[in-house]
C-alpha cells in the first residue's frame, strides 16, 4: 500500500501470478535450451513492463479492484467475528440492520432516478454503517459487562475510608499511602463515569442508526438523487466517528474500535454472519 492509501502498482506489476509465471517460464526455457538470448529478451521485456505497466489505467483499475476485494474480505471477517461474540439481542439487531441494508441496496438499484448515476459511494456508506453499528454493539457489551462487575458503592466506601486514614493518622508514610489510594480510586471512579457516558451516547447512536435506516428504507424508492441518501448516511457516520474517537481518547474499548475502511474504500457487499439463530 502506498503512502497515500493507494496500492503499490509497481509491486503489483511484478508480484502477480501471470508476470511471475511468464518470467520464470522464459528463464527456465533459456537455461534448459542453453539459448541465453531467450533469457535476455525476457528480462528486457520484464524491464519494459515494470517501467510502463504500472501506469496503465486498465492495470491500475484491476489492482484497485483486487485490493478493494481483499480489504472487503478482511472487514467482513472482522465484523462476522464481532457478531459471533454479541449477545442474542444485539446479534438480532445487527442482523436485522443488515437485512434492511440489503433491501435498501436492492431498491437503489431499481429506482429509475438512480439509474446511470454512480451509486458506489452510497453503497460503501451503507456497508460502513452496518460495520460501525456492530462495533458499537460490541463495545457496549464490553462496557455493560465491566460495569456489572464493578461495585460502585464499595469504591465510594473505600474512598471515604482512605480519607479518614489520611486525616487521623500521624505517620507521614501511612498518610502518603492513603493519599495514593485516594488518587487511584478517584481515577477508577472517573473511568467508570466515562464508560457510563460512552454507553449512553453509543446506545443512543445505535437507536438513531436503526431508526434512520428504517426511514431510508421507506424513502429510497421515491428519492430523486443518491445525494439525499448520502447526506443522511454521512450524518450517521459522523456521529459514530465522534463516539468512537471519544472512546479512543479515553483509552476505552481499543480492541472493539479497530478502524474500518473509510468512506470510499469500504465495499457494498453484505456483511452477514453465517451463524444460524432461531
Amino acid at each position: 500500500m502506498a503512502g497515500d492509501g493507494r496500492p503499490n502498482y509497481l509491486k503489483a506489476a511484478f508480484a502477480n501470478v501471470y508476470n511471475l509465471s511468464l518470467l520464470s517460464g522464459a528463464l527456465l526455457a533459456s537455461v534448459m535450451t542453453g539459448d541465453y538470448v531467450i533469457g535476455a529478451a525476457a528480462l528486457g521485456v520484464e524491464a519494459i513492463w515494470l517501467i510502463l505497466g504500472p501506469d496503465f489505467k486498465l492495470f491500475q483499475r484491476a489492482v484497485n479492484n483486487a485490493d478493494r476485494a481483499e480489504r472487503e474480505k478482511a472487514d467482513r471477517a472482522r465484523v462476522a467475528k464481532m457478531m459471533e461474540a454479541l449477545p442474542e439481542r444485539e446479534w438480532q439487531r445487527a442482523h436485522a440492520l443488515d437485512e434492511l441494508k440489503r433491501e435498501i441496496e436492492r431498491d437503489m438499484q431499481t429506482n429509475p432516478s438512480f439509474q446511470a448515476i454512480l451509486l458506489q459511494s452510497e453503497l460503501d456508506k451503507m456497508a460502513q454503517l452496518h460495520q460501525s453499528f456492530v462495533q458499537l454493539a460490541s463495545a457496549c457489551t464490553r462496557a455493560e459487562s465491566y460495569l456489572m462487575a464493578v461495585d460502585l458503592k464499595d469504591l465510594q466506601r473505600q474512598m471515604q475510608t482512605q480519607k479518614g486514614v489520611e486525616e487521623k493518622m500521624t505517620d507521614p508514610a501511612v498518610r502518603e499511602i492513603a493519599r495514593k489510594n485516594q488518587h487511584v480510586i478517584e481515577k477508577r471512579l472517573e473511568t467508570i463515569e466515562e464508560i457510563q457516558k460512552f454507553l449512553a451516547r453509543a446506545r443512543g447512536q445505535m437507536n438513531l442508526i436503526e431508526n434512520t435506516v428504517r426511514l431510508l428504507r421507506d424513502q429510497v424508492l421515491t428519492m430523486t438523487s443518491p445525494d439525499q441518501l448520502g447526506e443522511q448516511l454521512d450524518d450517521l457516520l459522523t456521529g459514530v466517528s465522534a463516539i468512537q474517537q471519544s472512546a479512543k481518547d479515553n483509552e476505552l474499548f481499543a480492541n472493539a474500535m479497530e478502524p474500518i475502511a473509510p468512506i470510499g474504500e469500504a465495499t457494498a457487499s453484505s456483511v452477514a454472519s453465517e451463524k444460524i439463530r432461531s
